[in-house]
């Protein structure tokens, strides 16, 4: 089928166009989930504290914990959540 307008070319493309390693060697497969992360962790427990923690109340946690005058960590993991809840004495 040879299309001879824009118009008609617009008309043509369904939006399910092919994307991946069957359109040739050069196209990489392509994951459609951003919310996927490998090593992303949302929840961490802490056996020292016995409390278990979600990322958004870790965030809340470490916010208090710099007011008060913490100092600064990277990621959010077990060594730095047990760090935070001792500083907080929770």
């Amino acid at each position: 089928m040879i299309i001879k307008s824009f118009k008609l070319f617009n008309e043509s493309i369904s939006g399910t166009e092919l994307v991946g390693k069957h359109m040739g060697p050069n196209y990489p497969e392509q994951d459609n989930s951003p919310m996927k992360r490998v090593g992303l962790v949302d929840i961490v427990h802490s056996s020292a504290f016995n409390k278990t923690v979600t990322l958004d109340e870790y965030q809340t946690l470490y916010f208090d914990y710099l007011k008060i005058g913490g100092t600064p960590l990277q990621g959010f993991n077990k060594e730095n959540l047990e760090v935070v809840l001792q500083f907080l004495n929770l």
